[in-house]
């Protein structure tokens, strides 16, 4: 017992040893596109210089004060995808369907002869992380790989449970005290994955054997990323509008995974491992967004800049592992269950600015055609450490400026045509994602109609597009990379009733 009281006394001292910050929560909560109404959907999301959209505003703020009249929307959003994973050339397929709320807000229009101010609140979505899949595959590296990196240099006194201890009470001081790498370890160990290696105090050994293993892993996602925008813009003379976005971030993650592997020699002392794990984030944050529109005849120009987010999370995980040895009276089935949830210290996230250029051409009351350009310096990325002084959060804010991408550009094309009543609408889409390292992006067609019943207006919008994401079972140990690619049909619908 020395120790892990030699370990309270390093607290004591006001040395801290947990962290749950990782280079995956930045590729997570950067990767967005612009979700919103069915008008802004079917346009490919090519909005900045046009305006006129509730949701319009959350790319460009000065497009609040194109509108006419004051009015509401809603929209809704029916989501079907099929998941396509990629591990060690062994392809698996999953499919699930959504129905989510995906936008709702409101403008105030105020105007005289020569100027018009506008109010407006939108909520918007910028990320959907609800999905689901498992795959499988054959693999030469084992989990024993993810325990063995963790337990490098801790004492394996400190893995044992004593008589007057049980497994919560020793996993739930190592994570306390001592941090989540010290917890893996345990796991590994009370497991009979692990073992120590002979007299040396702090090595260990596998108790695993194999060339080849089956391995399978299943995992269940949801949340949301919402941008809550209070709005505010100013025309001048129909020709020249500036706006301003005060913009509220809620975030929501959770994922389930459930590690499988099965397949060691006959000589092996282990057979079999799973391996599960909970995570549960909640974040909120703050950015801002000016944004100018110009019309010069038919052209229209538009200009906006967001800050850097600032996000506040919050994060609790909990484990489970069970294995099967090889022992003399037969298998023995070990179930290690701390039965505890881990809460870890909020952390501070920030997320880069981005800027969008925005080209539009009106012809007349028959339609329009419009283009966005946006660029994202990924790698601005950063985690708050005490300016430097945290050598953990140092070290990762300088992976996260080396792997991301410096500038990452994409672009949206839409276009729209009047026919009376009737709106035909039809756009391309291209968002390049945060990692420079990997494949990862997103791209697809849309298209739409529009109903316009004076008072109230019905829009129904669809997009097909793929979603590629180059990915890794774990962050450490075992980091065998598997890939998603995502094939999304997205239906919209919302409602646009004038006040």
């Amino acid at each position: 017992m020395f120790t892990k009281t030699f370990k309270i006394y390093l607290i004591l001292l006001g040395i801290s040893f947990t962290y749950s910050q990782t280079y995956e929560d930045v590729m997570r909560y950067n990767s967005f596109y612009h979700d919103g109404s069915s008008r802004l959907n079917s346009m490919g999301g090519a909005y900045g210089a046009l305006g006129g959209d509730l949701s319009s505003i959350s790319i460009n703020p000065a497009g609040s004060s194109v509108f006419l009249e004051s009015e509401f929307g809603i929209s809704l959003n029916y989501k079907s995808q099929e998941i396509i994973n990629n591990f060690n050339s062994s392809l698996s397929k999953s499919k699930d369907d959504l129905i989510s709320f995906n936008q709702l807000g409101f403008v105030l229009v105020f105007q005289n002869r020569k100027s018009k101010f506008s109010f407006a609140y939108n909520m918007n979505r910028l990320n959907d992380f609800n999905d689901s899949f498992s795959f499988s595959g054959k693999n030469n590296s084992g989990i024993d790989k993810y325990f063995l990196h963790y337990a490098k240099g801790i004492p394996y006194t400190d893995l044992l449970v004593y008589e007057d201890e049980t497994v919560q009470d020793v996993y739930k001081f190592l994570g306390d005290n001592y941090g989540f790498g010290d917890q893996q370890a345990f796991l590994g160990y009370q497991g009979y994955i692990i073992n120590e290696d002979g007299e040396k105090y702090n090595n260990y050994s596998s108790n695993a054997i194999y060339n080849n293993l089956n391995q399978n892993v299943s995992i269940y996602r949801k949340g949301d990323h919402f941008k809550h925008s209070l709005n505010f813009s100013n025309s001048f003379n129909n020709i020249f509008i500036l706006g301003l976005n005060l913009n509220f971030h809620t975030l929501r993650f959770e994922e389930d995974k459930l590690f499988k592997e099965d397949g060691y020699l006959s000589n092996s002392l282990v057979k079999s491992v799973q391996f599960k794990e909970n995570l549960y984030a909640l974040g909120e944050g703050i950015s801002f967004q000016l944004g100018a529109l110009i019309k010069i005849k038919q052209f229209r120009i538009g200009l906006s800049y967001t800050s850097p987010t600032l996000l506040s999370i919050e994060e609790e995980n909990s484990q489970y592992i069970e294995t099967d040895v090889s022992e003399k009276d037969g298998i023995s089935k070990y179930k290690i269950d701390p039965n505890t949830i881990n809460f870890y210290e909020d952390y501070e996230l920030s997320l880069p600015s981005r800027s969008v250029f925005s080209l539009a051409y009106v012809f007349g009351s028959k339609g329009l055609i419009s283009l966005d350009y946006e660029i994202t310096k990924f790698n601005n990325s950063k985690f708050n450490d005490n300016n430097g002084k945290d050598s953990y959060l140092n070290e990762l804010n300088y992976s996260i400026k080396n792997k991301l991408d410096g500038i990452s550009e994409s672009i949206r094309i839409g276009g729209e045509y009047r026919i009376k009543n009737y709106n035909f609408r039809a756009g391309y889409f291209y968002y390049n994602g945060p990692d420079s390292n990997t494949v990862n992006f997103r791209s697809g067609l849309s298209g739409g109609i529009g109903f316009n019943f004076g008072y109230l207006n019905i829009d129904l919008g669809v997009t097909k597009s793929s979603n590629y994401i180059d990915n890794r079972l774990y962050t450490r140990g075992l980091t065998n990379p598997y890939s998603v690619d995502k094939n999304l049909l997205n239906f919209y619908t919302t409602f646009n009733i004038k006040l």
